[in-house]
């Protein structure tokens, strides 16, 4: 069932394209934006809006109407897109063969809740309209915890970490108190793609998204830490075949390239009609920092090997100090340079509405204090300004249940151009 809807869905897109060319020829012209048919107006479901709805107390039933009236609210507020966290610590809100069950699914890694949350979400969300796409952290284990024990036993990466083979212990490291896939691995590169492919082919969701957490920051000792072992080995192979060889820097950015295209590629073979995004963090200087993240996104929008969009995390207002909203646009604006890359702006939603006390003590932006309660409104207006940025997403879900005046007033006022 699901591949004759993901097919009667392409055939339906295909259909319309035909008569939108068609109708640009006669015209004298032809673009991808003509194409459009629609703003991509995005909700961010995270696992921390599992955490805070007790999923892991909830059965079939109830988590499929819990599920549904999240979809209701959204809906209801003219959006037309959930990315919905699937992965986020090497884990699953699915049944997988790759990957252990998510502790947030029913209380405990590995424990099976007795049904399929992945599946209810998109059948949920497409009774309600809303495109899904499955949100997947990639190289991340676990946070505040180097702990083995903690993982189940039929974790990949537990059973890799604790390994009598010394190479196999190396595709999971140990850094800042916390458990990371090794990027250098081809092995990790492998697991985290079948990891994808196993969606794809299994579920009917419109896209894959990763968000911006790649490598960690690896601090001033970064040319000799994190998969430096891994690093040393690449070079003495360069120079024993007389080759020249990439700094390190470079080298780790190859590292997710590799990751990227290979997952692009997977994607596309299976069905060309789902697209791979990603959300790096909206500063784009601190993604080519010598010694974090290591996401080279000036390469991936300039291709059509890598991604098919992008959406920068730029949560900070009109007037911040360092980033402030329309020249940190107006950076990735500047960067896009393939049509096959559509881009969109990822919005805090939930810096909207604070007080003037807590937009400057605690986020340290007074812009985001607003007598109008319409800084999200505004944001958006001025995307629609640029021909080059085809949508926005809200991050996160929490804020449209919030009890808060100031952020149901922000989400009224964008609500209010969304019709």
């Amino acid at each position: 069932m699901k591949r004759i809807i993901k097919k009667s869905k392409l055939g339906l897109s295909i259909l319309l394209g035909l008569v939108l060319i068609i109708s640009s020829l006669s015209c004298g012209t032809y673009s991808k934006a003509a194409t459009k048919e629609k703003e991509v107006r995005a909700v961010w479901f995270s696992y921390l809006d599992i955490l805070e709805a007790k999923m892991n107390q909830m059965n079939e039933k109830q988590f499929t109407t819990y599920f549904r009236g999240v979809c209701s609210k959204l809906s209801g507020q003219n959006y037309n897109t959930i990315y919905v966290q699937v992965r986020p610590y090497g884990d699953a809100m699915y049944p997988s063969k790759y990957f252990p069950w998510s502790v947030y699914a029913a209380g405990q890694q590995g424990k099976d809740p007795g049904y399929d949350p992945l599946q209810i979400m998109i059948e949920q969300a497409n009774s309600y309209g809303l495109s899904v796409h499955a949100w997947i952290n990639p190289y991340r284990v676990s946070s505040g915890s180097t702990s083995l024990s903690k993982l189940s036993k039929d974790n990949p990466a537990r059973m890799w970490k604790s390994s009598s083979n010394k190479s196999t212990q190396r595709n999971v490291l140990s850094y800042g108190g916390s458990l990371y896939y090794n990027p250098a691995s081809e092995e990790v590169r492998d697991l985290i793609t079948n990891g994808v492919k196993e969606i794809v082919s299994n579920y009917d969701v419109d896209g894959i998204i990763f968000d911006d957490y790649f490598y960690p920051n690896l601090g001033s000792n970064y040319k000799k830490n994190f998969d430096y072992t891994e690093y040393k080995a690449y070079v003495a192979d360069a120079k024993e075949e007389n080759k020249g060889y990439k700094t390190i820097v470079n080298w780790r950015r190859d590292n997710v390239n590799k990751l990227l295209k290979q997952i692009h590629t997977a994607i596309h073979k299976i069905d060309s009609s789902i697209e791979f995004g990603i959300s790096p963090a909206g500063n784009m200087s601190n993604l080519y920092a010598a010694n974090n993240y290591y996401s080279d996104v000036k390469k991936w929008m300039a291709s059509d090997e890598y991604i098919d969009y992008i959406t920068p995390q730029i949560y900070w207002s009109f007037s911040h100090s360092v980033c402030p909203y329309k020249s940190t646009v107006n950076t990735w604006v500047s960067a896009k340079k393939s049509d096959d890359v559509d881009l969109y702006i990822s919005l805090a939603g939930y810096r909207a509405g604070v007080s003037k006390t807590t937009a400057k003590n605690t986020l340290f932006d007074s812009g985001w204090y607003s007598k109008d309660k319409n800084i999200l409104q505004r944001q958006v207006e001025y995307n629609r300004t640029i021909d080059q940025i085809s949508g926005f997403s809200i991050f996160r879900y929490s804020s449209f249940k919030s009890t808060s005046y100031g952020v149901k007033k922000e989400l009224k006022n964008l609500s209010a151009i969304l019709n």
